[in-house]
């Protein structure tokens, strides 16, 4: 034999035999395998226990009964005093009141209804407006007339000089201060053409008569028995 079939057989009967190995290597993991399915198998098999909890119903306790307090005593009440009577006073004669002499200012009658108030001819007591401080014309209407001598209802003139009255604010003005002012009345009762004939020197009641006119502007209508279409006063104001 030559030397390198020699080492050929020598290596060949040094090589490990590796089948004994792969034999026992696959018996050991058949095992494995058929133990595993057989464990799974009988579990599965098994019924699954699951626990068991137990429940309990508890009911809970109707709340007691609230102990009803003892309604206080009465107390006693005491009756009220009698009334004691009052005697009715004896009734006392009295004196009938004394007849007050009828006096119709300017104020009070500028309320009334024409048809109420009578229509007198012309008469020269139309002039003084009472102790108001408004008269019609100068130095009380004597010397210079206030209205033409053909109006000759009273009643109106009163309501006018209520409504100017009633709207004059006196300022702080000695005695014997007199201003003098002109102004004209249409037929629906409108003034037009206000103006100060006679200044009285004092400027605050010079411009209070002028405000006062203006202030009471629309006077009432003129009476239709009034033929003419206008009518023009002249009228004094006096402190």
């Amino acid at each position: 034999m030559d030397p390198v079939s020699r080492i050929l057989t020598e290596r060949e009967r040094s090589r490990p035999r590796l089948f004994p190995y792969a034999m026992i290597a696959l018996f050991l993991h058949g095992s494995i395998v058929g133990a595993v399915f057989l464990v799974s198998r009988h579990a599965s098999a098994r019924p699954a226990q699951l626990p068991v909890v137990s429940v309990r119903i508890v009911r809970p306790e109707p709340p007691a009964p609230r102990r009803r307090s003892a309604a206080p005593a009465a107390r006693p009440t005491q009756a009220p005093p009698k009334a004691t009577p009052i005697p009715e006073p004896e009734p006392v004669a009295t004196a009938p009141p004394e007849p007050v002499p009828a006096t119709t200012t300017a104020s009070e009658s500028a309320m009334a209804a024409p048809e109420q108030v009578a229509t007198p001819g012309p008469t020269p007591a139309l002039a003084p407006a009472g102790g108001s401080g408004l008269s019609i014309g100068g130095d009380n209407g004597r010397q210079t007339p206030g209205i033409p001598s053909d109006f000759h209802f009273a009643y109106y003139v009163e309501r006018m000089l209520a409504l100017i009255e009633s709207r004059w604010y006196k300022p702080a003005a000695p005695a014997g201060t007199k201003a003098r002012a002109r102004f004209t009345i249409n037929r629906e009762g409108r003034l037009s053409g206000i103006e100060l004939e006679s200044t009285s020197g004092n400027s605050s009641f010079d411009r209070a008569a002028l405000r006062a006119l203006y202030a009471a502007n629309p006077l009432p209508p003129l009476p239709p028995a009034y033929a003419k279409p206008s009518l023009t006063v002249h009228l004094t104001f006096s402190e």
